[in-house]
């Protein structure tokens, strides 16, 4: 299999090592040639002069590139690819760049598929991961890919467009915004430093996880937020909830908790509130002894 990734970023860069590793010959190329060569120098593949020319012979061209600009990139390269190839890209949102793929000229006789790997560049093994696929038109080149995924551990979530943004939504965009807030709330406290030497596990688990935010790519937890249309109405939820129980806190109303629990213990359960729990120390204790 002939594979072209289209795109030099965190991202591309993976899916060079992934395809590499398990899919067959890979080119890479860039509008920046001199990061795309960097790239292939690195991973020991070929680096094309053009985006064209990478996809010209590819049975697979996979499309890893910023959001916005990832429609107009498959419509660009769509009648580069020879027939009966498979066009993909990875992009966080998918109403546009689906509604782009369904508007390709069908005399291409492409396959076309628009995937999300629920995970970013730092993964070294697709074992338990998450995939999310909206499949326009798949056919034989999706299917070997697909199994690919699968034999290797990962999961396919096949789906509509604009459910996988309802969800992202949710999944993606309020679980950065939360963090974001964080950071931006903590960053100016002047006990910060204290606070991190007298932690607690939940205190030391959330500033991890927003921690480990800052390793990403700051231009794409941006792009997720704008370009999902589903994204300003998660966070408006979220604010309402936070100016609710502010609200109540203010009041002297200590008891606003428990609406809280309650509503979210019958969504989960206390069985699984306290196996989190558990492991939520585990993983404290465990990392006190390293």
């Amino acid at each position: 299999m002939r594979v072209a990734i289209i795109g030099a970023g965190a991202m591309g860069k993976w899916l060079v090592n992934f395809a590499q590793q398990n899919l067959g010959q890979v080119t890479i190329a860039d509008i920046d040639v001199d990061k795309a060569k960097k790239v292939a120098k690195e991973a020991g593949v070929k680096a094309a002069e053009t985006c064209e020319e990478a996809v010209a012979k590819a049975n697979v061209a996979i499309i890893a590139v910023p959001i916005a600009k990832t429609p107009e990139v498959v419509k660009s390269l769509a009648k580069e690819m020879r027939a009966g190839a498979l066009l993909m890209d990875v992009a966080s949102a998918k109403s546009d760049v689906v509604d782009m793929m369904k508007g390709l000229d069908p005399d291409l006789e492409l396959e076309l598929v628009s995937i999300h790997p629920l995970f970013g560049p730092g993964a070294t093994t697709l074992e338990g991961k998450d995939f999310a696929a909206v499949l326009v038109k798949p056919g034989k080149r999706y299917a070997q890919f697909k199994k690919s995924l699968t034999k290797l551990g990962a999961s396919i979530t096949e789906m509509e467009a604009e459910e996988h943004d309802k969800v992202m939504a949710i999944s993606q965009c309020l679980t950065h915004f939360v963090l974001l807030s964080y950071l931006s709330a903590v960053k100016s406290t002047k006990e910060m430093k204290l606070a991190e030497k007298l932690r607690t596990p939940m205190f030391k688990a959330l500033l991890d996880l927003a921690k480990a935010v800052l390793a990403g790519n700051p231009d794409l937890y941006g792009e997720m937020q704008v370009m999902n249309k589903y994204a300003q109405l998660t966070r408006c939820v979220l604010m309402e909830a936070c100016r609710s129980l502010d609200v109540a806190f203010t009041a002297r109303d200590a008891k606003a908790t428990r609406e809280v629990f309650d509503k979210a213990l019958a969504l989960w359960g206390q069985p699984e509130a306290q196996a989190e729990y558990k492991r939520l120390y585990e993983r404290f204790e465990g990392e006190e002894k390293t």
